[in-house]
């Protein structure tokens, strides 16, 4: 078993520990003329650069993020990231591929995105901020996004309320994951 092998596994292992130490996430989901707002906040006990270590390795999401199929960086300036990404949603007999090009700004507290491609949303932004607290951190996140395909609202809203469940289980983990291999 391989170095990195061993420490997901402790990660794992570890999780149910590790979650039981942290409060559970606080999350809502509202809607306001079609489109959806999720506010999410939870703390990590791990120090701020390595939750905005795992935030900013958009190349890497796909292996930990269990819903994002592919994310790549495709370009770079001052601050600013462009990354596309893939993602597959599924609930009940529903499924549906989102296709994101993400222009991502990395400030200091506040990382920042927005999809400039409008495929599958007229509307899709929000921000992560990242808060020290003593030597855990503490993470906002808010999406608003409008889909730019049918979808009833009460579906729409449990997608959205079980994926950002899922989406802070998983950063838990590889937040935990990578503080173990420092």
């Amino acid at each position: 078993m391989t170095a990195r092998a061993l420490l997901v596994l402790a990660a794992l292992l570890s999780a149910p520990l590790i979650a039981a130490g942290q409060q559970d996430p606080i999350i809502s989901v509202r809607e306001e003329g079609g489109a959806y707002t999720v506010s999410a906040r939870f703390n990590v006990a791990e120090p701020v650069a390595v939750v905005r270590g795992v935030l900013t390795d958009y190349d890497s999401i796909p292996r930990f993020m269990p819903n994002v199929r592919t994310s790549r960086v495709v370009q770079r300036r001052d601050g600013s990231v462009r990354v596309e990404q893939e993602a597959v949603s599924r609930y009940m007999l529903f499924s549906k591929r989102v296709h994101l090009l993400l222009e991502v700004n990395e400030g200091d507290e506040v990382i920042g995105f927005r999809d400039l491609c409008n495929k599958s949303f007229t509307r899709y932004e929000g921000a992560w901020a990242i808060v020290a607290t003593g030597q855990d951190t503490e993470l906002s996140y808010q999406l608003t996004a409008q889909p730019a395909f049918g979808v009833p609202g009460f579906i729409l809203r449990k997608l959205l309320d079980r994926d950002a469940r899922e989406m802070i289980d998983a950063l838990r983990v590889e937040i935990s994951t990578r503080a173990l291999s420092r």
